[in-house]
């Protein structure tokens, strides 16, 4: 009786498990089959968030289902990161990540998530040069006038940023060091409090993204330096940093789709395809150019090495910052 009743339980469990696994299978196959979630770890305004719901909409048209921003702000994105990493893993969740909270925080502070494994990189997109820019109040017309204000009143200028450990943070500080000048650092929740903060002139500069090229080009703000390589199309007249005289001085943030760990490989697969078609349409590049990004599609083993290269870049800069989280 014992060996039958057990042989019972053993059919019924391998019957069950055949169902489950049947219908993991069937749902693979027709994903995605409702909205997607993806998750901002970052308020609305700032540079991430532009770039998302620019990429969130053109990747809705791609695999035909919503595709819903859902904004996870605070602790410089380490809480978004975290609900991304405790989402079930259906590939209904995503997570749009930057460079900030996945290459630069772990750097600084030990984080409840480890990248790689309890969320899985799965694409950049994108990238997203530096803008330094000034309330025009502050009467600050260029990067020189910066350090020599910075020189003869060491501590009265102060910078806004998104937040401890961005990369709008860190630029600023790679630009402190290498003028040996001494400027205070505001840290917001994101990008858009910290915009708020310099047009309202409560702090005089600000350390951003590209996208702020609306305000700059309106003389809300007085756009000082651009991070990238050459000019941005966007703001043609504003000098980069390299021309400002801080040879070889490139920055910029890189957004990136992440998944929590778990997610089956096969709708991993199907979701990889949709990306890649989104990041490579015209649309999108068209469109994530117009908002002051740089279209970068990167996946597998070089985006894994890209993102090792990243951290090591950033690692002299914040030891010599010198800055403590707990």
């Amino acid at each position: 009786m014992q060996k039958y009743f057990s042989s019972r339980l053993w059919a019924t469990f391998l019957l069950a498990f055949s169902i489950g696994t049947v219908s993991t299978i069937a749902s693979a196959q027709n994903y995605p089959t409702k909205p997607l979630r993806m998750i901002v770890p970052f308020p609305p305004g700032g540079g991430l968030d532009t770039v998302a719901r620019v990429f969130a909409a053109t990747l809705s048209a791609q695999i035909g289902v919503a595709v819903v921003v859902e904004n996870r702000g605070g602790a410089s994105g380490v809480i978004g990161v975290e609900a991304a990493t405790r989402a079930p893993a259906d590939g209904y969740t995503i997570l749009f990540a930057s460079s900030d909270t996945l290459t630069i925080l772990p750097l600084m502070k030990q984080l409840p998530f480890t990248v790689g494994k309890d969320v899985i990189p799965v694409a950049k997109v994108a990238d997203l040069h530096a803008v330094f820019a000034a309330n025009p109040a502050a009467n600050l017309n260029s990067i020189k006038e910066v350090v020599q204000k910075a020189k003869e009143k060491p501590g009265q200028l102060r910078f806004a940023s998104p937040g401890v450990g961005t990369v709008s943070h860190m630029t600023f500080e790679g630009f402190r060091q290498l003028a040996g000048v001494e400027i205070g650092h505001v840290p917001y929740n994101g990008g858009g409090p910290a915009q708020v903060a310099v047009l309202a002139g409560q702090v005089e500069l600000l350390s951003g993204g590209a996208n702020l090229f609306t305000q700059v080009n309106a003389g809300k703000l007085k756009g000082l330096a651009y991070g990238g390589r050459t000019r941005s199309p966007l703001m043609p007249t504003l000098p980069t940093l390299i021309e400002s005289g801080f040879p070889d001085f490139v920055m910029s943030s890189w957004f990136g789709i992440f998944l929590p760990a778990g997610v089956p490989d096969n709708i991993i697969a199907t979701l990889s395809k949709g990306l890649a078609v989104t990041a490579n349409s015209p649309e999108f590049k068209e469109k994530v150019a117009s908002v002051g990004g740089v279209p970068v599609y990167v996946a597998g083993k070089e985006l894994t090495d890209f993102m090792a290269s990243e951290s090591a870049r950033w690692k002299p800069i914040v030891e010599r910052a010198n800055i403590k989280m707990e």
